[in-house]
């Protein structure tokens, strides 16, 4: 685990690397980031003609590896590690739709510690998910409680989605098909070491002269 310092937080928390930013004095601020990809490869998680049955489901933090055919990818599980506090939870689902259009479908995020956030992303009248996503009230800081243990976050459907791209939206390709979580965290920074304090060099008998 990396922590990145103020001055060099110019990029993307990598959450495949569990880099967090230390923004305020004594906490450390995590953005773990995981999908559930609807793709006919995938059998553990989808049905042989490539929908996304209805079912609960563990997003997984994805490699960097974008390969998929010559070596096994590398994903993890997406698990927010005891002593931490979520305040804000986002979701997304871009190139994904019911397979039969309703504008009904819901998918759940479901994180134990996490506030009642008003996570549920509902399915739009064409069927596909609003273009921006949901995103919870960001909890303040100062409130909140950290989990006692390690905690898998997941999804939950409630209707068969399919891999399809929105023609409103742009799509002028096969672009890849997942539903995306974002779980923001932060915990507490470990106590103080060396590298805090200026401790003077000891000082042996004799020496100077």
């Amino acid at each position: 685990m990396s922590v990145i310092f103020p001055g060099n937080y110019v990029a993307h928390l990598n959450a495949y690397r569990d880099q967090g930013v230390v923004a305020l004095p004594g906490v450390e601020f995590y953005r773990s980031v995981g999908a559930v990809v609807i793709n006919p490869d995938n059998d553990n998680i989808t049905e042989t003609d490539g929908s996304l049955a209805v079912g609960t489901y563990t997003p997984q933090i994805l490699s960097p590896d974008l390969r998929q055919d010559d070596k096994p990818r590398k994903d993890k599980p997406m698990v927010i590690p005891a002593g931490a506090t979520i305040y804000k939870i986002g979701i997304s689902a871009p190139g994904v739709r019911e397979q039969t259009v309703a504008g009904a479908a819901t998918i759940a995020v479901n994180a134990p510690s996490a506030p009642a956030f008003a996570t549920d992303i509902t399915a739009e009248a064409d069927g596909y998910f609003p273009e921006d996503g949901l995103s919870s009230a960001m909890l303040s800081v100062v409130d909140g409680t950290a989990s006692g243990a390690d905690e898998t976050v997941e999804i939950e459907t409630d209707a068969i989605l399919i891999a399809s791209l929105d023609p409103s939206a742009g799509a002028c390709r096969n672009s890849p098909s997942a539903i995306i979580v974002e779980v923001c965290w932060y915990k507490a920074a470990p106590a103080p070491s060396y590298d805090d304090v200026h401790i003077p060099y000891a000082v042996e008998a004799g020496q100077g002269t």
